[in-house]
């Protein structure tokens, strides 16, 4: 890059939460000032009073704490500079360049005088784009409530700002020629456009703002890390220079260059994003993944017993390399919290209910009930001898256990769990399942 300080913007308009698409094209302009040494600058584009929400721009701050964006300047409200845009819709007026137009409606406003048949501007993705500008209406800039419209306060804003590089999605190519005029007609540079091509979802079509499923909180709700999901969205649209899928942040400023950026729309796929979170599970330490997991168990019900943090430590052991994410412990390991869980129908049906069952539980129980010490091997060698002494082969043994136990036919290894489920709540679940068997 030349010796010019990077000043980039983050703009938001806080009419929805913040949508996967805005997060990536945050991270980018994050990731190019950090790159740089420059400025990421955070502005809260809030001048649509009516679909405004306080509720929104909490959201979009929790959001981008979340994600790790940490802004140098703002974040600024366009609905607080009215008064700057005031005086330079006047100055525009003053010049010529624009002037008062009155509606018997909606009262008198400022519109921009839009002239010359041609513009361009040298995207530094895309290259040259050129635009008819007759094509372009003179169009309004102030309106008569003393708001400006989107184009004029971005172009104010990012003339005052001394923004370098606008980094947003191609959405907002046509919004260029608008932008362009307004800061000749400022008499300013205009900075250096990247449009980034959208993300489509799987099979195919722009991801929408109102697919719920796509705004970052619910990925946060769904048991994510922050770290992963940086990550994914890096790699949507940017190459990092060599065949490489998990990045540090560190490693993503060191390596991030805009010539890296894709010119073709990418596909957000939920496969890749969950097999990138498994392995960044896979890499925290117990401890951590422990306290991360705490509070997906409490919003589940499930109150955690804090003195018998070894015993969690080990539970989550268990099942860290089988997790793509933190919602889907609660629903794999539920039962080592509580005998409260359901009972998968099919396990019932397949395993439960055929006429072995019932004996072998009954012969379970009691060699379990007569060890010293639970182990995984001491189990093992019991329950084999529960087999040879019922004749039949081990997964008959070890399949009615672990439904019994657990609620289904999947789970950790079973010999691990009994250890950390204890004899005292193993006796208590087989005999609950005996007694309901013996009443068929």
């Amino acid at each position: 890059m030349s010796q010019e300080t990077v000043r980039v913007r983050f703009a938001p308009s806080p009419t929805g939460f913040l949508h996967i698409g805005n997060a990536r094209t945050a991270l980018y302009n994050w990731l190019f000032a950090r790159h740089e040494g420059g400025t990421f600058v955070l502005r809260i584009e809030d001048t649509d009073r009516v679909r405004s929400t306080q509720e929104a721009i909490d959201k979009i701050f929790d959001a981008m704490k979340w994600l790790g964006l940490d802004w140098d300047e703002g974040p600024y409200f366009q609905s607080e500079r009215l008064e700057i845009y005031r005086t330079y819709g006047q100055k525009l007026v003053g010049s010529g360049a624009a002037y008062e137009s009155t509606d018997e409606e909606k009262g008198t406003a400022i519109k921009f005088r839009m002239e010359g048949a041609a513009t361009s501007v040298e995207d530094l993705l895309h290259g040259r784009i050129n635009f008819d500008s007759s094509l372009i209406e003179d169009f309004v800039i102030l309106k008569s409530d003393g708001f400006p419209t989107y184009n004029f306060a971005c172009a104010v804003d990012d003339h005052l700002m001394k923004i370098t590089h606008v980094i947003r999605g191609d959405d907002h190519i046509s919004n260029t020629p608008k932008q362009l005029a307004l800061f000749g007609a400022f008499g300013a540079e205009p900075p250096k456009y990247v449009h980034l091509p959208m993300i489509h979802k799987e099979g195919g079509g722009k991801e929408s703002k109102r697919e719920g499923a796509q705004f970052v909180g619910t990925y946060r709700e769904a048991g994510f890390l922050s770290d992963a999901l940086v990550n994914f969205l890096a790699l949507l649209g940017w190459y990092p220079g060599e065949d490489v899928e998990i990045l540090s942040r560190q490693e993503m400023i060191d390596r991030f260059r805009l010539d890296g950026l894709g010119k073709t729309p990418s596909q957000f796929n939920l496969a890749k994003l969950e097999w990138m979170n498994g392995a960044y599970i896979r890499a925290m330490s117990p401890e951590d993944l422990a306290t991360r997991l705490v509070p997906f168990l409490r919003e589940a019900g499930i109150e955690v017993d804090e003195s018998r943090r070894d015993w969690l430590l080990q539970v989550v052991t268990l099942y860290q390399e089988r997790l793509k994410n933190l919602s889907e412990f609660v629903e794999k390991a539920r039962f080592f919290f509580t005998d409260d869980f359901e009972f998968d129908p099919a396990a019932v049906e397949k395993v439960l209910k055929k006429d072995s069952a019932l004996a072998v539980l009954k012969e379970s129980r009691a060699a379990i009930e007569a060890l010293d010490e639970l182990t995984p091997e001491c189990l093992e060698a019991d329950l084999r001898g529960v087999a040879e002494r019922l004749s039949v082969g081990f997964k008959k043994v070890a399949q009615p256990l672990r439904v019994a136990l657990t609620g289904g036919t999947a789970s950790a290894g079973l010999f691990e769990t009994m250890v950390l489920l204890g004899k005292e709540t193993i006796t208590r679940r087989v005999d609950r399942v005996i007694e309901k068997l013996d009443q068929l």
